[in-house]
């Protein structure tokens, strides 16, 4: 075959070829590292420029491979990466796993795993073609070990479905999105094995290629998988290894089959990419009408097929009406009759579809002789069979009469010896069945014997071996129960203080001892219940601000809710009530020895508020009354006053308790650091 007119062979064509098979932390992959070498060798035996091979790659050295690739690929016309190995989907992410990775939750996939898209992008570079070939979609050990916690949500055994973002780019799976694929029980998977098959055949259609693929896989796995190509080409026919300098016709069953599969998408286009792949023969032919069936009419959408989305057909300027011929031509194109094609032939001697028709009728008369020929050799042979089995018959006749008279003069002559010889050699029979029953009874009971004692001796030996492997665990157990104890007993020594609490709650993940979990859990409490403690104590506190706050209300310096925090509202009234005790209101903490000094009022301390045009009456605010009331009210107010002042003017032998009060204390936070604050 040759290439369409409109298509230029790349100069330059690159592979990268990547198989992990010696998986460490899971079960090893028999096949992708024999695919791998297999595919790579197709590439070279291609005569593409540059095949890069990788086998058994960890993470880092499968990063590194990519960003090489990247250079290669830079300005090449065409460029391949094939992977085989594990595949999977977290959280609709694509990843592919290195040898050495180890996922025990969907989280490490980001540092463990490589990116579909890293691999994908590194063929960005190609010109013309950029075709990535994936066979991940094997039976995941991975996706089983991590659908058990809470967070590996979105874990998918295979690769999703990915739709390239760019153009003339291809991205081939062994199994539709979502599914998985076979690793096969021979010496490569059931996909590579349709790859090394059809993707280096000269001049195919890259398209047409995976066609043919897909068909293959389907009947290998019996329908199970179904490889499937996501991605679009631009127009003209794109084949990973040229064409042969001189046509050269392909097999019939395989134009056939290419045939088929574009009948199923039944656009120009489709038809277009078969032309190019296959510009001469019956099919060409077949193909050509079609399209000019498909010019004559709108185009409708194709169906769903797997096969690579195929290049846009050209507008047509005009369409001319088909003519007689090609409409006479339309009613007897699937004929099996001779005589109609005969007909048309006489009819439209000058038409191109009389070729066809001709073509045609060669098929049906070569069919026909076919079945005439297979006819007259089944008949000669049997004819043939049945005179050799009469001969035979004959001469078995002749045979058996000669052979019954000899037998019978024999008979006769040897009847007394016959009878005498039969007796002896019944005593005979009789005495050696009798030997060799002893033989085979004496056989049997050895035979058992020896069973018996294989048994016993297999039974001892297991009995012995899981008695080693029960010590060998009891003392595995032990030591980890000692090295474990002085851990803990390091940890409780420490205290909650510091990181404590979190020291301890970071080893009762890891800790292995049944019988020190209980010890560990009653630790845990008590340091926490410590730490609170503290965190209840330190200046400030929710929970000192809540007492603060429950005391100012009920001495009357504060109005506003309980909400355990040091708003406005609480710091003005703590200011309220040092001022009133005398002592400084500037930069007021809430401490301990602050609320316990509030607790000890029994009587509101803070007088009470009330708006313009209200006078306070006890512990409520009342409308101002007449001028007596008035002044009886003030005099009230002015005796309050008063006894504050000679409170606030105390002899020297009160002051001390104030002077405590104001005094700055330290406070220890659970760190090690401390805090200066009011203390009261």
């Amino acid at each position: 075959m040759v290439l369409a007119p409109d298509t230029a062979w790349a100069e330059k064509r690159v592979a990268l070829i990547v198989g992990n098979s010696t998986y460490q932390t899971v079960p090893q992959l028999p096949n992708p590292s024999r695919d791998a070498t297999a595919v790579a060798q197709m590439f070279k035996d291609a005569g593409f420029n540059s095949v890069d091979v990788q086998l058994n790659v960890g993470n880092v050295e499968f990063k590194r491979t990519i960003r090489r690739f990247e250079a290669t690929a830079d300005q090449a016309d065409i460029a391949v990466v094939y992977y085989a190995g594990h595949g999977l989907e977290i959280g609709g992410v694509n990843y592919l796993v290195p040898v050495d990775a180890r996922l025990a939750s969907g989280r490490d996939a980001i540092d463990e795993a490589i990116p579909l898209e890293r691999l994908v992008s590194s063929a960005d570079g190609a010109k013309r073609l950029r075709l990535i070939i994936l066979d991940a979609c094997r039976d995941n050990p991975f996706t089983t070990a991590m659908r058990g916690e809470r967070t590996n949500r979105g874990i998918v055994a295979g690769l999703g479905k990915v739709e390239p973002t760019g153009s003339d780019t291809l991205i081939a799976y062994a199994a539709k999105a979502g599914s998985t694929a076979d690793d096969g029980d021979g010496e490569h998977s059931p996909f590579t094995l349709a790859l090394l098959k059809n993707l280096p055949v000269p001049g195919l259609d890259v398209r047409l290629a995976f066609g043919r693929v897909r068909d293959e896989v389907l009947k290998i796995t019996g329908n199970r998988q179904e490889p499937f190509v996501y991605g679009s080409l631009g127009g003209g026919n794109v084949a990973l290894v040229p064409a042969p300098a001189l046509p050269q016709e392909a097999p019939v069953n395989e134009v056939k089959s290419d045939y088929e599969l574009v009948q199923k998408i039944g656009s120009q286009r489709a038809w277009e990419v078969f032309l190019g792949t296959h510009p001469s023969g019956f099919y060409a032919d077949l193909a050509r009408l079609q399209i000019e069936k498909l010019k004559g009419q709108p185009q409708s959408q194709s169906p769903d097929v797997n096969v690579a989305a195929l290049p846009p057909a050209p507008a047509a300027s005009s369409r001319e009406p088909p003519t007689k011929a090609a409409l006479e031509w339309d009613k007897v194109k699937d004929s099996t009759d001779p005589a109609a094609l005969q007909k048309f032939i006489k009819r439209f001697s000058d038409s191109p579809f009389a070729i066809n028709a001709q073509q045609r009728m060669d098929l049906l008369k070569n069919a026909a002789q076919e079945r005439e020929d297979k006819a007259r050799a089944e008949r000669e042979a049997a004819a043939k069979a049945a005179e050799e089995a009469r001969i035979q018959a004959e001469q078995k006749k002749a045979e058996l009469a000669a052979a019954k008279k000899h037998e019978e003069d024999e008979r006769r002559a040897k009847a007394v010896e016959a009878e005498q010889q039969a007796k002896a050699a019944e005593a005979e029979r009789k005495a050696a069945e009798a030997k060799q029953k002893a033989e085979e009874a004496e056989q049997n009971k050895a035979a058992t014997e020896a069973a018996a004692l294989h048994a016993v001796s297999e039974k001892q030996a297991k009995e012995a071996e899981a008695e080693r492997r029960k010590a060998e665990m009891a003392s595995a157990q032990e030591a980890a129960c000692k090295s474990e104890q002085g851990k803990l007993d390091e940890l409780i020594a420490k205290g909650s203080e510091g990181t404590g609490v979190d020291d301890l709650k970071a080893f009762s993940g890891t800790i292995t001892c049944e019988r020190l979990s209980p010890l560990v859990a009653a630790n845990l409490d008590k340091f926490n219940a410590e730490a609170a403690k503290r965190a209840a104590a330190l200046p400030n506190s929710p929970d000192l601000i809540r007492s603060a706050q429950t005391q100012l209300i009920r001495l009357g310096c504060l109005t506003a809710k309980v909400d355990g925090t040091l708003n406005p509202s609480t710091k003005k009234a703590l200011g309220r009530y040092m001022s009133i005790e005398g002592l400084p209101s500037d930069d007021v903490s809430v401490t301990e020895a602050l609320t316990t000094e509030l607790t000890k009022h029994t009587t509101r301390v803070c007088p009470l508020e009330c708006k313009t045009g209200e006078t306070a009456r006890g512990e409520t605010c009342v409308a101002t009354e007449k001028p007596a009331a008035v002044a009886n009210a003030s005099r009230e107010q002015s005796g309050r006053e008063s006894e504050q002042r000679r409170a606030k003017s105390a002899p020297e032998a009160a002051r001390p308790r104030q002077q405590a009060l104001a005094r700055p204390s330290v406070v220890h936070s659970g760190g090690g650091h401390s805090m200066i604050g009011v203390g009261f």
